[in-house]
């Protein structure tokens, strides 16, 4: 199985200690690889982000995603980053910055994660769906491939109270009155932007079930790619919004992102 890693250090950016939980490649393989190559395994790296109430070990309780990661020999990295949606708050937290410059910059300093944009990978369900879509539509040029499931992509809902369950949080996110900044918050703006600016997309995947309240979501970004354009695979099923769904669909989605070292296709 992958080795777990759970790393606590401080972020100069949050002001606070942080969790993360990595996990790598079983051992044995990655020294028979290196014995191969004659040089240090540097690994694909999917950074794989939580839902709303979630954090660093979500995840690891709810899905097989230690086995999958030894399955894909690739890293995989969980940051908490609690209910922020992924954002830079407007009373509160820098998380979105905490999350693109400094959890990676820690992470490719301290571990073996391969820092081309080939190799790295962003995906989450959810809360994290929407904050996958955002980071790699934010830096184009660090990712290839993002991955959603059952994604909140409609950043307006939680003004609107769609989707919102603190009574304080869409203000504490986006201000009082919340209003959303549509080339920061809105990933709907952010695709249609990068498009028409000849920016080289990631590959794109999103899937929900069809019972899941946030099927409409999958949808809408199904079909505002397609006007656009731009590639998008969309798969569903019976499903609901729940750990049962994810943990089928997220190897679905490792299969799609075809990593080097994964199981033959």
């Amino acid at each position: 199985m992958a080795a777990y890693v759970h790393c606590n250090f401080h972020s100069c950016v949050l002001r606070m200690n942080v969790d993360v939980s990595i996990l790598l490649p079983e051992q044995d393989r990655m020294k028979q690889f290196e014995e191969k190559t004659k040089n240090p395994v540097k690994y694909q790296t999917l950074y794989l982000l939580h839902g709303f109430t979630g954090d660093y070990m979500t995840y690891l309780r709810t899905s097989n995603i230690e086995r999958y990661a030894d399955e894909n020999q690739i890293m995989v990295v969980m940051p908490s980053v609690y209910n922020s949606a992924y954002t830079d708050m407007k009373y509160g937290l820098d998380y979105f910055t905490y999350l693109s410059e400094e959890l990676m910059d820690f992470v490719e300093r301290t571990f073996p994660s391969s820092p081309k944009r080939e190799d790295r990978f962003v995906a989450g369900m959810s809360m994290g769906g929407y904050g996958a879509y955002k980071f790699g539509l934010a830096c184009p040029d660090k990712f290839c491939a993002i991955g959603g499931v059952a994604g909140s992509y409609h950043a307006e809902y939680r003004y609107q109270g769609k989707v919102n369950t603190v009574s304080t949080l869409c203000e504490a996110l986006y201000g009082d009155p919340p209003a959303i900044t549509p080339e920061i918050h809105d990933i709907f703006t952010m695709m249609k932007n990068l498009k028409e600016k000849g920016v080289e997309l990631p590959r794109m995947y999103t899937c929900c079930g069809t019972e899941d309240r946030r099927y409409q979501d999958s949808v809408d970004l199904k079909e505002f790619a397609d006007e656009l354009g731009i590639p998008l695979k969309f798969e569903h099923g019976p499903g609901r919004h729940d750990s049962v769904f994810f943990d089928e669909y997220i190897q679905k989605i490792l299969n799609w992102m075809e990593f080097a070292g994964g199981p033959k296709r």
